[in-house]
């Protein structure tokens, strides 16, 4: 929990233009807590005072057009918007140093030369000359990235960054030597903590290791963990109605549930939709017979960051006692594992 002593007062104030008599809402997210603040405006302006203990990625809509413009809110900071309301996501931001970082950094790889390769008919050359192109505009991306981290280190902005390149974009290595470049400060930011989290996944979800904890929500609203699954063998199954490969591999978990289930084997099915109609209507269409629990959060979930997993499919077999025991089984491999564990 974030020290509430910390806290500080942010001034918001806005000039824009066809906002009217709408309201705004300014909302973001901190340590998996997401708030609310609206304000009315008058003839196109409106001021807020919100309270913040760090600086935080804010996401502002309005009543008249729905538009959003997203923006870094700075924690003492005292911040003057303005535009209009047809280009709402276009609208100017001053007074957070916070959000002017991240626009440097987002010129500078703007400004990466990008000229692709020309197409010339054979498909295995092109293929191989975008595989080249890409290689090198990672390297760029890369090489800009770690100069803007190193001039930077003290802002949260920067732990962002790191997270939308690196983590969103799942890279251990990269994270990893980013993360370390920034002040204690900003590793123990929200973000900050986050990258920590998902640099040591691999590790703390390897084999041999008691599986951790969590607590999500059936289709009903109940709340179970693993703790409510006990002295069984488990497979926990991440997956979604929108990943193919996950719908695929359905079948094969049914054939191995009812086979093995009465021998002291589940399943907990964890789902990343964001939509609870797409997510029950899998579950009818496929035919999952085992504890269904969501996360809406998807792959940028609690869970989800603490199990490493930013792709689907990804699955961890547990044991009675709570170890890992295996990790991604699927098809055969899980039906010869469970044949192994369960004689």
């Amino acid at each position: 929990m974030a020290d509430l002593h910390a806290q500080s007062t942010v001034h918001v104030a806005a000039n824009i233009k066809g906002l009217n008599n709408g309201k705004v809402t300014l909302a973001y997210e901190l340590d998996d807590i997401l708030s609310q603040d609206s304000a009315l405006s008058r003839s196109d302006i409106f001021s807020k005072d919100i309270l913040l203990n760090e600086s935080v990625r804010c996401t502002l809509t309005n009543s008249i057009n729905n538009q959003m413009r997203i923006f870094l809110m700075e924690k003492e900071s005292s911040i003057n918007i303005t535009g209009d309301i047809s280009k709402f996501f276009e609208l100017k931001i001053t007074g957070s140093k916070e959000n002017d970082v991240l626009d440097k950094l987002k010129e500078s790889l703007y400004a990466i030369p990008a000229k692709r390769p020309k197409v010339t008919g054979n498909a295995e050359q092109d293929k191989e000359a975008r595989k080249k192109f890409a290689g090198k505009q990672q390297v760029l991306r890369d090489s800009v990235f770690e100069k803007f981290v190193k001039l930077n280190p003290n802002k949260v902005a920067t732990a962002i960054a790191i997270f939308d390149q690196y983590v969103t974009y799942p890279n251990r290595v990269k994270a990893s030597e980013n993360y370390n470049l920034l002040s204690e400060e900003v590793k123990n930011s929200s973000y900050g903590k986050r990258i920590k989290t998902f640099i040591h996944a691999n590790l703390n979800t390897s084999v041999g290791s008691n599986a951790i904890d969590f607590s999500l929500a059936d289709a009903d609203g109940e709340l179970f963990s693993l703790k409510d699954f006990k002295n069984k063998y488990i497979l926990l199954d991440f997956w979604a109605s929108w990943c193919g490969p996950c719908r695929l591999e359905n079948p094969n978990l049914i054939e191995v549930y009812m086979q093995y289930n009465s021998k002291g084997f589940t399943i907990i099915g964890l789902s990343m939709d964001s939509s609870k109609e797409n997510w029950i209507k899998a579950v009818q269409q496929d035919g999952l017979i085992w504890k269904q629990l969501n996360d809406p959060k998807s792959t940028n979930g609690k869970t989800a960051d603490r199990y490493g997993v930013k792709s689907l499919p990804a699955n961890f077999l547990i044991d009675a006692n709570g170890k890992i025991v295996a990790r991604n089984l699927r098809g055969v491999a899980l039906e010869e594992k469970l044949k192994e564990l369960l004689k």
